[in-house]
């Protein structure tokens, strides 16, 4: 009978034990989503280094057409309560497991963290761009020499390190896109930064967790471009500025523990410039900026980050030529170099720059145009329209 009793008692237990672990969950989802809602929003995650979703607009047009719920979601994944925490756990989580992919980045050899960028190449975007570029390139080439006009196009790490990446991984299209954008260029216009990287494949020329080249890099191809222009090519020495870099890569992924050190070169004969940001009254007389060293994003102590316009200038005429270099960040540790082959060299950004660049080209005297993307953020880009402004 005792047995009965036990058995009879179980079912009504187990249903209680079920209904209050339910009520658990719920006022577990519920509340962390209640918090979300209500903590104040962060406009820019500084451990990402990126801008954050903010809390969309609510209209009966976007209910209706679904962007809303689509926004909405992106806000609550960016702002969701502890985030940076629960990123951290996942990933420990999936290693645990043994996996070597995880959300898009391959964990390679000798401590690489190297994006996967799947699917990068191949959309309509990736597509338009090589067109869009190659009439301005056409343009540019026509009216100031194909000598004068240069596209790099860098490869990324999942590319030049290949032999690093993990047994099942592959590099996917990167390498046939960057023929494709090389083939629809004028003759001599594009400079194949891949085969110089190549030669140097065995040297630390990328970060092991960023997203971007090193210095090193930036110097190997600046002297191969500045031998086929004619360039003379002065002494530099490496400057190790820090050695605790934890760049977007290990961020993204919520690790920590794994650092890169930042270098810069100095040339044995210091160059005389100021630069004007933006066209306004900031005056800087520096490239570097030091304040960066002591914050997340360590990469903006080049230029101190991306701006629409960075004019580079030298007081005095020694060339009697000007250089505009079309860039996204890969540029900033490969411009400084420029310094000394030009009277002036100005970095634009497409990505924040609004005005007319057929203005600005045609008012600014350029002799020389430099196109410097890398590879997966020229394909992913959406501002090149702007290159027929």
């Amino acid at each position: 009978m005792k047995f009965q009793k036990e058995a009879d008692w179980h079912p009504s237990m187990n249903r209680t034990v079920s209904v209050n672990v339910t009520l658990m969950f719920l006022v577990l989802i519920f509340g962390i989503s209640a918090a979300t809602v209500i903590k104040p929003q962060n406009e820019r995650s500084e451990t990402e280094n990126r801008s954050l979703a903010m809390r969309p607009s609510f209209s009966i047009d976007t209910l209706l057409s679904g962007q809303f719920a689509k926004d909405y979601e992106s806000y609550l994944s960016d702002q969701f309560i502890g985030r940076d925490g629960w990123i951290t756990l996942k990933t420990d989580f999936e290693l645990a497991a043994g996996k070597k992919d995880i959300s898009g980045v391959y964990f390679a050899k000798d401590g690489y963290l190297i994006e996967s960028h799947e699917g990068s190449f191949t959309t309509d975007q990736a597509k338009a761009n090589i067109s869009l570029l190659a009439s301005f390139a056409k343009k540019e080439a026509e009216a100031l020499g194909a000598d004068h006009m240069t596209v790099m196009i860098v490869p990324n790490a999942v590319d030049i390190l290949r032999e690093k990446l993990p047994a099942f991984a592959q590099p996917y299209d990167e390498e046939a896109y960057i023929s494709q954008v090389r083939a629809a260029l004028p003759d001599g216009v594009f400079f194949d930064t891949g085969k110089i990287l190549n030669e140097h494949k065995d040297e630390e020329i990328y970060y092991r967790t960023d997203h971007h080249w090193k210095t090193l890099a930036a110097w190997y191809v600046y002297q191969a471009w500045a031998k086929e222009k004619g360039f003379s090519v002065g002494v530099y020495s490496p400057v190790t500025v820090t050695e605790d870099f934890e760049g977007t890569i290990s961020s993204k992924l919520g690790i920590r523990g794994r650092a890169d050190s930042i270098q810069r070169y100095d040339p044995a004969e210091a160059e005389d410039y100021y630069l004007v940001y933006n066209q306004s009254d900031d005056v800087r007389n520096s490239i570097y900026d030091d304040s960066f060293l002591d914050k997340k994003d360590k990469y903006s102590y080049f230029y101190g980050g991306n701006y629409g316009l960075i004019q580079s200038k030298m007081p005095e005429s020694r060339t009697g030529r000007k250089l505009l270099i079309i860039k996204d960040s890969y540029a900033h540790c490969f411009a400084p170099f420029t310094y000394a082959d030009f009277d002036e060299v100005d970095l634009l950004d497409l990505r924040y720059y609004n005005a007319s660049l057929s203005d600005l080209i045609a008012s600014g005297g350029y002799t020389d145009i430099l196109f410097l993307q890398n590879a997966s953020g020229f394909a992913e880009e959406t501002s090149f329209a702007k290159l027929g402004t």
